[in-house]
């Protein structure tokens, strides 16, 4: 299942959704880092052997993400951005149950150090002086292949850009750690269309509003419990608690996701559209798929 990723065109991208009285906004940014600067930011686990970083670039994925009823959530997860393996990262939820994650991946699962309040007292302080702490290591019995490397859930929209599914004919299948088991989740490219569509884009010297139609070709992802031959609706997507299975509208001739859809547990098919994407350069005139 070896699966080379290429450069997207975007740095930042914003979304917003709404259902009911509910609303929600999320951003998503990609930054390239050294592999030193990497390994400095990821903290080494005391048991398990951690997964290589590659010898050059890093990228980082950071999702921050406003959720109802006064819920923050940061995350942000590095990658090796030829193979999309995940490398580790972190992850702090603000708001109701709060706490802090940093994580690391291993060649079998992932070492977490979880902080959190330890009484009422410390609710108000910043996450690095929480002192209810505990470690633990994941490491499920079935596992993925050898040689295929496990991913995080956060970076699916960026690999799904990466991968180029706007093209014909294109697909994707990678493998990614849900609570406590490994999970395939398996992108399928389908026909083109137009979906309507409002937002800015800014680049280096450069913006514009797009407002109208957008070619774009829909994308559905689907998960699967490794050991298992059904689709699974009950694991978590790592996009604004969307869970199962995601469609995706990516902009022929870019790969910009412009919207997405999927189902929240209590909500229901849930709507994301694309507000501003800011992007690496100034884009072609005419994308082409």
């Amino acid at each position: 299942m070896e699966q080379r990723f290429g450069e997207v065109v975007w740095v930042e991208l914003d979304y917003s959704a709404r259902k009911f009285l509910l609303g929600a906004r999320t951003s998503i940014r990609a930054e390239s880092l050294s592999s030193q600067a990497a390994a400095e930011a990821l903290w080494t686990p005391p048991i398990g052997d951690p997964a290589p970083l590659p010898k050059t670039d890093v990228v980082a994925v950071s999702v921050k993400t406003d959720l109802p009823f006064g819920r923050d959530e940061t995350v942000k997860v590095f990658l090796d951005p030829a193979t999309g393996a995940a490398l580790g990262g972190e992850k702090t939820m603000l708001g109701h149950s709060s706490y802090r994650k940093l994580l690391r991946y291993t060649s079998g699962g992932l070492f977490t150090w979880r902080f959190s309040p330890e009484n009422a007292s410390e609710v108000a302080l910043p996450p690095e002086a929480w002192t209810h702490r505990k470690q633990y290591l994941v490491e499920p019995s079935v596992k993925p292949a050898q040689g295929t490397p496990p991913t995080d859930a956060y970076v699916l929209i960026y690999l799904s850009t990466a991968a180029r599914l706007d093209r014909k004919g294109s697909g994707l299948k990678v493998v990614m750690l849900a609570d406590d088991r490994f999970v395939e989740v398996s992108f399928v490219a389908a026909n083109l269309t137009y979906s309507r569509a409002s937002f800015e884009e800014a680049w280096p010297g450069g913006r514009r509003q797009r407002d109208g139609d957008v070619l774009v070709r829909t994308v559905r992802a689907t998960a699967r419990v490794l050991g298992t031959t059904e689709a699974s609706e009950d694991v978590e997507l790592g996009f604004l608690g969307m869970r199962g299975a995601l469609t995706l509208y990516l902009e022929a001739g870019t790969g910009l996701p412009v919207a997405l859809s999927g189902r929240v547990q209590h909500i229901g098919e849930v709507t994301v559209r694309l507000e501003r994407a800011v992007l690496k350069r100034a884009p072609e005139a005419d994308a082409s798929p």
